[in-house]
Parts: C-alpha cells; sequence; structure tokens
C-alpha cells in the first residue's frame, strides 16, 4: 500500500518517478506518513509541466485536494456504486473516519473484482417498466425508444440491469409497448448475460397496469424500477428495510431541497409575513419501488393504471406501504432533457 503514498512536500521530480514506476497510477498525497491530503495523477503532472516550468519545485500546489475517497464503514453499503466506477477512479484511498487516515487503497483493479457475499444478495425478481414514449426526450426517442438512449457508451437500460444483475436477481422482467421490436431485438442480444422475459403491452397500461401479466410470473416481492433513472444505492439495504418492516410496498424516496431566489409575502385579512429567500425540502419519488407479490391482486386485465393509483388502491385495501431514503446526489432522472444533455456532456 505504502509504495501509492507520496508526502505533500515531496518534489515534481520524485512523483514522475514514482509515478513511472507504478506504469502510470496515481499516487496518494499525505501529510504525517498516512493522513490524506489528496490525489496526484499523471494528468495533474503533465498540465502543470506545460504550463510552468516546476521541475525544481514540491508538489504542493499540483495534487487534487479535493479527492474522492470512502470511508472504511461504507464499503459494503456504497459497494455497487464504487465498483462502477471503477474506470473513472483509477485509485480509491479507504480512510478512517474519525483520524483520516488511510488503511487501504482501492485501484481501478481491485474496485472491478469487488464482490458481494452471497448472503447480501437480494434473490428476487425485478421489473423494468419500458414502456413509455420517452415524449420529454423528443426528438431523440423519436429515432431509439427511450431505454436504448445512450449513456456513456451504453444504452441507458443496461446501466439499470448491470447494477441490480451485481446484486444476483433471479430474472428479469421488462414491459415494453413503444418502439417494442426494437426493444425485443436488442434484448434478445442482451439474454446471453441477463435472464429477461419481455411482457408485451398490446396499448399503453400506465406505469403500474402492466404488471397483472406477472401474477403468475413473480415468486414473492420484487423490484420496480423506471428505465430512465440511475439510482446509486445498495438494493440490499433496501430489501433488508423491506422485510424488516414488514411493508407491502416500500418507496425509494430522495429529499430535496428547492431555493426561491425571491423574498416571499404571505398576506392574510388581518396579517403580513416576510420570508426572506426561503427553502422549501420535499421527498421526491425516484421510480424505485419494493412490492410484495400480494399487490398484483389489486390489478385488472387490461386495465390502465398509473402507480400513484396503485398506492391510494394498497392503502384503501390497509397495505403497508413505507419510504427508504436516499440522498439527492445518488439519483439522476434521465429521462429529463436537461439531465440527459449533462451525461452526454459528461457534467453528471
Amino acid at each position: 500500500m505504502k509504495q501509492f503514498f507520496i508526502d505533500q512536500n515531496s518534489s515534481t521530480k520524485k512523483a514522475i518517478k514514482q509515478i513511472n514506476k507504478l506504469r502510470g497510477q496515481s499516487l496518494v498525497v499525505v501529510k504525517n506518513k498516512n493522513i490524506l491530503r489528496g490525489i496526484l495523477s499523471f494528468a495533474d503532472l503533465r498540465k502543470a509541466i506545460i504550463n510552468k516550468n516546476i521541475l525544481n519545485k514540491n508538489i504542493n500546489k499540483i495534487f487534487n485536494n479535493k479527492p474522492k475517497y470512502i470511508f472504511s464503514d461504507e464499503i459494503r453499503k456504497k459497494i455497487s456504486n464504487i465498483r462502477f466506477k471503477a474506470k473513472q477512479l483509477n485509485i480509491l484511498p479507504v480512510v478512517d473516519r474519525k483520524t483520516h487516515k488511510i488503511i487501504n487503497i482501492l485501484t481501478s483493479k481491485k474496485l472491478k473484482n469487488l464482490k458481494l457475499k452471497n448472503s447480501e444478495k437480494i434473490n428476487c425478481d425485478v421489473v423494468i417498466m419500458a414502456g413509455g414514449m420517452g415524449v420529454r426526450l423528443r426528438p431523440y426517442t423519436e429515432i431509439l425508444p427511450k431505454p436504448l438512449l445512450p449513456i456513456d457508451k451504453k444504452p441507458a437500460i443496461r446501466h439499470i440491469l448491470e447494477k441490480f444483475d451485481y446484486y444476483g436477481p433471479t430474472k428479469f422482467f421488462i414491459t415494453v409497448n413503444y418502439k417494442a421490436e426494437v426493444l425485443k431485438s436488442y434484448f434478445h442480444e442482451a439474454q446471453g448475460s441477463f435472464k429477461i422475459k419481455i411482457i408485451n403491452e398490446d396499448k399503453p397500461l400506465g406505469t403500474a397496469g402492466s404488471l397483472y401479466y406477472l401474477k403468475n410470473k413473480i415468486k414473492n416481492h420484487f423490484f420496480l424500477t423506471n428505465c430512465d433513472i440511475m439510482v446509486n444505492t445498495n438494493y440490499f439495504d433496501i430489501l433488508n428495510f423491506h422485510l424488516k418492516n414488514k411493508n407491502d410496498i416500500t418507496i425509494v424516496v430522495a429529499k430535496k431541497t428547492f431555493n426561491l431566489p425571491y423574498g416571499v409575502c404571505n398576506v392574510k385579512k388581518n396579517s403580513f409575513q416576510f420570508m426572506e429567500k426561503p427553502k422549501f425540502r420535499f421527498n421526491i419519488n425516484v421510480g424505485l419501488y419494493l412490492l410484495n407479490k400480494n399487490i398484483l391482486n389489486l390489478l385488472k386485465k387490461k386495465q390502465y393504471l398509473d402507480f400513484n393509483t396503485l398506492l391510494e388502491k394498497s392503502l384503501k385495501n390497509n397495505k403497508k406501504v413505507g419510504y427508504y431514503k436516499i440522498k439527492d446526489r445518488d439519483w439522476v432522472d434521465v429521462g429529463r432533457m436537461d439531465k440527459y444533455k449533462n451525461f452526454l456532456e459528461k457534467k453528471i
């Protein structure tokens, strides 16, 4: 591990020699031998050398002093997230939360090989709703269905499949309608990597109507997800939460803060209240759920049904609904044009 360390006051020449010895691997910049200060990559050195003559100076003003790292007590929770970021990270220090001492170094190779224990696998089905027309993403979706729009050289739905697949699902069910033949062709090719069953909607059935056709196919509880969201969380933790709380439906939500850039006046008959640029906080439904099989008994054949209506039906039938909270930074709705363009421009 120490071969990756370099003191924050080391010379640029020493850093170049050390990186060459590690065949281009980034270095972890430390103080007091093992306290994290930053990351120094070959790209950082190259930029500095081109812009300034710094060969005889130290690395203090070159390295990235806001590095990505992970606390040692978060590895199991964030294992899938960091594994899928292996290409981007190159190197990831594992740090003690209290002391900030580095206790391990995860290289990109180690990140790719991180594995779950069998006891951490979800062992349940996953349903992906891929039948929508993708109106918000026109004109792109006039050519390709929304699930096949590329994100980082892969179709959006491939990212979802891979993230769930890492957690050991039993099978994927994918509901299709708009440009169904194009989607079926893609999923036929993907069958070698994933166990997929296509559910064809003869007509649009909303965000929940097609679930009727899963009545005799789902074994017990199952994940349900939109095809245009990227959620970076631990799916096994969601399952544990669902089972522990004996929920019939668990909705994954993210706390979102909206900052109003104006002062607000609340005027009533006999009172006046002024708020300067208030903040409003809401729990946003991210489009990921965990449902028990018994919820499927509330559906009727070929009935158009949105998930909100299904939720109302469930509550009327005394089904227990719970909420699993994630951070707002841990999900992205790529079904929105602005967010999708940000992905294409590498801003997310």
